[in-house]
């Protein structure tokens, strides 16, 4: 039986990268042995963007050490590695030359946004497409957009477009049933939009209107969770907003299989998981305007956009919803009509790459 080996990192962080990584290895490979090397540090307020410092370097360096023992004794038929366009990507390159000795197909997996990030300038993305087409066989992008921008770089030829992926029946659930309450899944930060969460509840608190956040995810630092809390207590918003910190598994899923209303204010995104997760538990989805989520959303019934950053909009969109029913249960049921980023579509063509890989280097 072939092997496929995966490197990169896994929850936790609970990041998108980390979540589709797992997603990737769970499919069901009836010809193929999966197994797989984590790149993760396994903390959950780890992030992958941060720059490196001394520790870090040593740190990653005696990880591609370890990188090289995985594989000589795992001696995979294909290599499928996941490389994001944040500082990490330095690291990962290292990985690739590393890899490169053993004359072993690789798939770099690219999970990146288009712009705004380490990587992702025109002289790093020409020398990123240098090394890219030197090491891999295949390149994974995560939409037909990703493809229209990196391809420039890497090449049309090698790239691929597999877009991120929920397994739906994980998510299944009755619309009736739900309950009127709002969910958010990230990191309790700026940039994922929590703080413009936090203010739109205290807009609806002193409007009188009475819903419940529920949130998966944590700060930053326990310093920035302390003040978050702090916030929190200072604007009596306990029983607006209800914590449940990196939840995983059974009680992660049962959170969307329950909630009616998605809350997604992100002020950046590459091709976010959650937002197809949203979809497959049939949820009406209210997202900041940014490019990202437009690219999955804009042509859907079943999401309100607001403007970025703006609570007081965020807070008029979610009063919009709270007052008419028929629209809210209209955007669940629509929802349930998109199919497209099911685990099952997103299988048939991982499967096709490693396949003509493997024959290739048969």
């Amino acid at each position: 039986m072939s092997k496929i080996a995966f490197i990169g990192p896994l929850p936790p962080p609970l990041g998108g990268v980390e979540v589709i990584n797992q997603s990737f290895q769970k499919i069901d490979y009836s010809c193929y042995e999966v197994t797989y090397f984590n790149t993760s540090n396994q903390n959950s307020r780890e992030n992958k963007y941060n720059r490196f410092t001394w520790n870090s370097i040593f740190r990653e360096l005696r990880k591609s050490k370890t990188t090289e023992r995985f594989i000589e004794k795992v001696n995979p038929d294909v290599i499928n590695i996941f490389i994001t366009s944040g500082p990490s990507i330095l690291r990962d390159l290292l990985y690739l030359k590393t890899i490169h000795k053993y004359n072993i197909p690789v798939v770099i997996h690219f999970h990146s946004k288009t712009k705004g990030e380490f990587a992702l300038t025109p002289f790093r993305l020409k020398v990123t497409g240098y090394f890219f087409k030197k090491y891999a066989k295949k390149i994974i992008l995560l939409s037909d957009e990703h493809f229209t921008f990196f391809s420039h770089y890497f090449g049309e030829k090698c790239c691929v477009v597999i877009e991120n992926f929920v397994n739906y029946s994980d998510y299944d659930n009755e619309i009736e049933k739900k309950c009127s309450q709002f969910l958010f899944v990230g990191r309790l930060t700026k940039e994922k939009g929590f703080l413009d969460l936090l203010n739109a509840a205290i807009i609806l608190k002193e409007g009188g209107i009475k819903c419940e956040f529920h949130i998966i995810g944590l700060a930053a630092t326990k310093q920035k969770e302390k003040e978050i809390m702090d916030f929190i207590d200072n604007n009596q918003l306990r029983e607006y907003i209800i914590l449940y910190g990196a939840i995983f598994g059974k009680d992660k899923l049962e959170l969307f299989k329950v909630s009616k209303y998605l809350i997604f204010p992100s002020h950046f995104e590459n091709s976010p998981v959650v937002l197809k997760e949203a979809i497959a538990a049939k949820m009406a989805i209210v997202a900041s305007n940014i490019q990202a989520n437009k690219n999955i959303l804009k042509t859907r019934e079943n999401n309100i956009f607001f403007e970025m950053g703006n609570s007081y909009d965020l807070a008029e969109k979610i009063v919009l919803l709270l007052n008419d029913k028929g629209k809210s249960q209209a955007m669940c049921a629509e929802s349930a009509r998109i199919s497209e980023y099911d685990v099952s579509i997103a299988k048939k063509k991982i499967q096709a790459v490693f396949d003509e890989l493997i024959t290739k280097n048969a």
